[in-house]
């Protein structure tokens, strides 16, 4: 039943989205639903949460935080110690395609490179991505800190990033059969960081509208969508939200620089109850 309690905090509603086909706007209403993509020991089990639980209660879309839980076979030294195979992958899609959901697979890009006193794959694989070196993650992880840290970012004008990260989106397209792709994007604290020596003084927004713009293009190039979360895009300060549901460091411009056709959201906060 705990395992259960966990996935329904993670429903997401989302609001009617807008979409380009045949050149006219076409009007789709998503259900979504948003969980960390299974194990492979429960796998089985996943599958039966989808058929039984998911299907019948109309959800149409699934987003599935993959993030470095799959054997990728463009850059293996990123894979998790114990990760879904390509045969894992298609027993996914074959039964969301049979029930008619739709797959959207989710790599965290730019923000989210750690946790707590933990480094994801990315910068701990490739630290010369590390938007701010200078910042050592603690034993243990408190908040607030005088580094101001809360997840790591990687740096979106380092010249060799992209290369890696698209490798992975584009397999991970791929193996999923997937139309949309979702890139994470939120809760960046760190962009545009003084002692980042090709980020020092450029324009928060204008550098994360750069990123979600370089995203958009590489997947449009497939005719794919691309999906972030919408906090960044908010004003933290003038609706009241604060640093964690929106931005209160200027990236809320952004909203007017990034193509309209990314397709972004909000979401909400869970919170654990006795």
């Amino acid at each position: 039943m705990k395992n259960i309690i966990l996935f329904l905090t993670l429903c997401l509603t989302l609001a009617p989205l807008k979409g380009q086909e045949s050149g006219e706007a076409v009007e789709r209403v998503v259900y979504g639903f948003s969980i960390a993509a299974p194990k492979p020991a429960g796998l089985e089990r996943f599958l039966q949460f989808v058929k039984a639980d998911l299907a019948p209660a109309g959800i149409n879309t699934l987003l599935l935080r993959v993030d470095y839980n799959y054997e990728y076979k463009s850059h293996p030294e990123l894979r998790n110690k114990v990760a879904l195979s390509e045969a894992d992958v298609k027993q996914l899609v074959k039964t969301c395609q049979a029930l008619g959901i739709e797959l959207v697979p989710q790599i965290n890009l730019l923000g989210h490179q750690s946790w707590a006193s933990t480094l994801e794959n990315l910068l701990k694989v490739y630290p010369q991505f590390d938007e701010t070196p200078g910042v050592d993650l603690p034993a243990e992880y408190k908040w607030p800190n005088d580094d101001g840290l809360y997840c790591k970012s990687y740096c979106p004008l380092h010249p060799e990033v992209h290369a890696v990260v698209f490798d992975l989106v584009d397999e991970i397209m791929t193996v999923f059969e997937a139309k949309a792709f979702h890139a994470g994007m939120d809760e960046v604290f760190y962009i545009a960081d003084d002692k980042c020596p090709r980020c020092s003084g450029r324009d928060k927004a204008e550098l994360f509208a750069g990123e979600v713009t370089k995203i958009r293009n590489h997947l449009a190039k497939e005719g794919r969508t691309l999906w972030i979360w919408g906090d960044r895009l908010l004003d933290g300060s003038t609706t009241g939200l604060g640093m964690w549901e929106a931005s209160m460091n200027n990236t809320h411009r952004a909203i007017d620089l990034i193509p309209k056709d990314a397709v972004s959201y909000t979401h909400l906060r869970a919170h654990e109850t006795e």
